[in-house]
C-alpha cells in the first residue's frame, strides 16, 4: 500500500469510526451510508494561478483525527463549494496553499483560512491560521518612511531619500508604541512578509519592485533586515551588507546590470505624480508563501494576501507615512454542514 493510499485509508477509518463506532464486542458496525453536505463560502478570497502560486485546498478535521482532504479550487471572490462529506462530527474547516505540482497528500504549512464549528457553522478566518493561537492582524504597525541609507554616508542627508523605502518609525511619538520600531503580527511557520512600492496599482500596466522578504520577532517588533539589504539597486556592490535593522531599499543606480522595468529610470522619484496630481507609487506589504522566499530578485511577484496599503504621497524627508490595515481586503469566509 502506498503512503498516500494509507494516510487516505485512515482518514477514512476516523470519518466511518464518528458515524458507526464498534458494536460494544470490539466487532466493526458497519457506518450509515447517509452524507452530508459541507458549502463552503469565500466572499473574499484571491484568484491563485495554478502553475505559479498554487492552489487552495479544502480539508475537514475530525476530532482527534487527521485532516481530509474535500477539493481543490482557484479561489476568487465570492467562490462557493458545495462537498458531499460522511456524515459525522467535524471539529474545524481549514484551507490551505498547496504548492504548485504538489502531489503531498498532507496539508502544507501554509494554513490561510480556519473555523472551529458552533453547531453546524464554522466561520474561517485567518486568525490561527496565517497568524500564531489568537493573535489578530496589527491594525496600527507604524510608520513607512522615505529614506535612502545606502548612500547617505557618501553624499549626506538628504541625498536621494526619494528614491527609498524603509520600514521604522520616522516621528515615534505619533505611533502607539512610541519608538523607532513597526509591529507587524508574528506569523506561523509558512508564511513571509514582503514589502514592495507599486506604480500604477490596480492598473495592467502596474510595476511591482519587491524590497525584500522579512518577519518580525516573536514580539512582532520588525527589528532585523530583509533579505535584501540595501537592495540590488541601491548602487552599492555589497548591497546584502546594509547596516540598517529593518527592512527597505534603495532604487538609485543599476551598477549590477539587472533587468529593470521599462518605463523606470534611475533613480526612481517615489513621490512622482500623475497628471491629475495624484500619488503614482503605492506601498504594498503583502504576506507570502514561504516558498517564494528564494526566488531570484527582480522576478518577485505578490501573493493574493495584502492587508497593508498606502499611497506613498509627496511628503518631505522627515515626514511620517502611516502604515493602513485593510482588513476587508483579507481572506474569509464561513462553511456550513447540512
Amino acid at each position: 500500500m502506498s503512503s498516500r493510499t494509507g494516510i487516505l485509508v485512515l482518514a477514512l477509518s476516523v470519518l466511518l469510526a464518528a458515524c458507526g463506532g464498534t458494536d460494544g464486542s470490539g466487532g466493526a458496525v458497519t457506518p450509515p451510508s447517509s452524507t452530508r453536505t459541507l458549502t463552503a463560502s469565500f466572499p473574499v478570497l484571491g484568484t491563485l494561478d495554478p502553475a505559479v502560486d498554487g492552489r487552495y485546498v479544502l480539508w475537514v478535521v475530525p476530532k482527534g483525527g487527521p485532516a481530509v482532504q474535500l477539493t481543490a479550487f482557484q479561489g476568487g471572490n465570492g467562490t462557493t463549494i458545495s462537498q458531499a462529506v460522511p456524515a459525522g462530527a467535524f471539529e474545524r474547516v481549514d484551507v490551505t496553499v498547496e504548492p504548485p505540482n504538489d502531489s503531498d497528500p498532507l496539508p502544507s504549512s501554509q494554513r490561510i483560512l480556519t473555523g472551529v464549528f458552533s453547531g453546524a457553522q464554522a466561520t474561517l478566518d485567518v486568525v490561527g491560521a496565517l497568524t500564531i493561537g489568537s493573535a489578530a492582524m496589527r491594525e496600527r504597525p507604524g510608520q513607512f518612511t522615505m529614506f535612502s541609507p545606502s548612500d547617505n554616508g557618501l553624499y549626506g542627508y538628504p541625498s536621494h531619500e526619494e528614491s527609498g523605502i524603509w520600514l521604522f518609525n520616522m516621528t515615534p511619538r505619533e505611533t502607539e508604541q512610541r519608538d523607532m520600531w513597526v509591529r507587524l503580527t508574528p506569523l506561523r511557520e509558512g508564511w513571509t512578509y514582503e514589502g514592495w512600492m507599486v506604480r500604477d496599482i490596480g492598473a495592467p500596466q502596474a510595476i511591482w519592485l519587491s524590497y525584500g522578504k522579512f518577519l518580525p520577532d516573536q514580539m512582532g517588533v520588525v527589528n532585523t533586515r530583509d533579505d535584501t539589504g540595501w537592495g540590488p539597486f541601491s548602487g552599492v556592490a555589497a548591497y546584502r551588507l546594509g547596516e540598517e535593522e529593518f527592512p527597505g531599499d534603495d532604487w538609485i543606480d543599476n551598477i549590477h546590470a539587472l533587468p529593470f522595468p521599462t518605463g523606470l529610470a534611475l533613480p526612481l522619484d517615489l513621490r512622482e505624480k500623475r497628471p491629475d496630481g495624484s500619488s503614482r507609487w503605492t506601498h504594498v506589504i503583502t504576506i507570502e508563501p514561504m516558498w517564494n522566499k528564494g526566488e531570484p530578485m527582480t522576478t518577485e511577484r505578490p501573493f493574493a494576501i495584502r492587508p497593508y496599503q498606502d499611497a506613498f504621497g509627496d511628503g518631505a524627508p522627515g515626514i511620517p507615512r502611516t502604515i493602513t490595515y485593510h482588513p476587508s481586503r483579507m481572506p474569509q469566509g464561513v462553511a456550513q454542514v447540512r
